[in-house]
């Protein structure tokens, strides 16, 4: 979560006309992220933003009741579980 939040804020700073800022990830959002990655797996569909389809055939109501679209996209974007800004030196040979 840290890590994702670093790089979401890295990126932003990059840009001359960023969009607006989004608010960090909680731990929260990230469970909930989690969860609904996992559940993706009992449900396959052709696209990732049909479990969020409204459609008779596709409506789950689960997703957008647990995280809406767009923050889950968000977060699937900017996961990030390393410090960039602390790479190792990749030139020095480890045995």
């Amino acid at each position: 979560m840290l890590e994702t939040n670093r790089y979401y804020q890295d990126y932003i700073d990059g840009l001359d006309n960023g969009p607006c800022h989004e608010p960090d990830v909680t731990e929260a959002q990230m469970f909930v992220f989690l969860a609904l990655t996992v559940q993706m797996g009992n449900g396959v569909r052709d696209k990732l933003t049909e479990y969020w389809s409204t459609l008779n055939q596709l409506y789950t109501p689960f997703y957008g009741t647990m995280m809406n679209r767009e923050r889950y996209l968000h977060i699937l974007r900017y996961l990030n579980f390393t410090a960039n800004r602390k790479e190792p030196d990749r030139t020095v040979e480890t045995f």
